[in-house]
């Protein structure tokens, strides 16, 4: 159904570029997207779409500003299609889905932004080929592939050097839409895509990446380093709920999506700061923004199934976001761009209404 509104999506964005003609036209096909996503997985699948009706809004300011409609369009056209049950429209549709948002790392025409613009694109290369090769595969080398190639994507352990050096090179603008829809894209992907990891690995990897992206985040003083290894601890909670619920994973890196977009937009362009604090403890995991409610599940789940140890662990990774996202929200200039309390009023504005929601994804485990 999707692809046949595509054709006269691309040629209305080019007709009517007006800004408000523009955003009319992306969140129609967002919205069309969402209930695609919705009939051919299942209805919860659908709130993970909100990060993607955000990006319209977030990005502050760039040359690429602009685009920030048409990348999320493109992105969740992506994920429609990885919710298709034939390989080749998987490929397709993870390819859509993460190299779209990466294309506007590029926010400035310097040096450094065009670096971390290609940077990424040979990470992107190398997560889509290990996808594709899975695809082909298939059996228990396939997940593998697949596996690898989404946890690529993610920054997870031990492929997660490339995030501090592509978000330590881009300007906070280029990477509003890197931080949160591109992992985003790798959560559905971690739903949708074949897959059957070891439940060991996924643990290991998990446990890995919680313990380095803290200590690198705790150490780092540049705030888009600190965020580029927060999303590798983020990643790891994912990993390691993975082997609970491939749904409890992709909701994990839904509510750190809503707020690393946030607090992109923020260190761009300020603004309130009660914003940035409410985005900093959403990312920690904080009652009762969004981030915390996965949270909460991973943390019971994870002690019913691996033990006081396992739970012991958990609380103790979150324990050490708190330092850095606290210098985060402290020290970052304030301004009067009402970008990242919108990220901000998004994630209350969910997590208030979490036990309505919540509830389909808790009966998934």
């Amino acid at each position: 159904m999707i692809e046949y509104a595509v054709i006269p999506y691309v040629l209305a964005r080019a007709l009517f570029r007006g800004a408000r003609w523009a955003v009319a036209l992306d969140l129609a096909l967002l919205a069309l997207a969402a209930y695609a996503l919705s009939s051919l997985a299942a209805p919860s699948i659908a709130l993970l779409m909100l990060p993607y009706a955000l990006a319209v809004f977030l990005v502050p300011r760039g040359a690429l500003r602009g685009y920030a409609g048409i990348a999320a369009a493109v992105s969740a056209v992506g994920a429609v299609y990885m919710a298709q049950p034939q390989p080749h429209l998987k490929a397709l549709g993870y390819l859509l889905a993460t190299s779209a948002p990466g294309a506007l790392i590029a926010a400035r025409p310097e040096k450094d932004d065009l670096e971390a613009l290609f940077r990424y694109l040979i990470v992107s290369a190398v997560s889509n080929s290990l996808v594709i090769a899975g695809l082909s595969s298939g059996g228990p080398l396939g997940s593998l592939l697949i596996f690898s190639g989404v946890l690529t994507e993610l920054a997870a352990f031990p492929a997660y050097m490339w995030a501090p050096d592509v978000y330590g090179r881009a300007a906070p603008e280029g990477l509003v839409l890197l931080s949160s829809l591109t992992k985003l894209a790798s959560a559905l992907a971690l739903m949708l895509m074949p897959m059957s990891p070891s439940a060991a690995a996924a643990l290991a990897v998990g446990a890995a990446s919680m313990a380095v992206g803290n200590l690198g985040a705790l150490t780092s003083k540049d705030f888009r380093r600190v965020l580029a290894y927060a999303a590798v601890a983020q990643a790891g909670f994912a990993a390691f709920a993975y082997p609970i619920d491939k749904a409890l994973a992709a909701f994990l890196i839904f509510a750190d999506a809503v707020g690393a977009a946030g607090l992109f937009a923020h260190l761009s362009s300020g603004g309130p700061r009660w914003a940035v604090w409410a985005l900093a403890l959403n990312q920690v995991g904080a009652p009762p923004l969004i981030g915390f409610w996965p949270k909460l599940v991973l943390f019971i789940e994870a002690a019913r199934m691996y033990g006081a140890a396992g739970a012991a662990y958990l609380l103790a990774n979150i324990a050490l976001m708190i330092p850095y996202y606290a210098r985060l929200a402290s020290q970052s200039q304030p301004g009067g761009d009402p970008r990242s309390a919108a990220a901000a009023l998004a994630s209350m504005a969910v997590g208030a209404v979490a036990p309505l929601w919540f509830i389909h994804v808790l009966s998934l485990l």
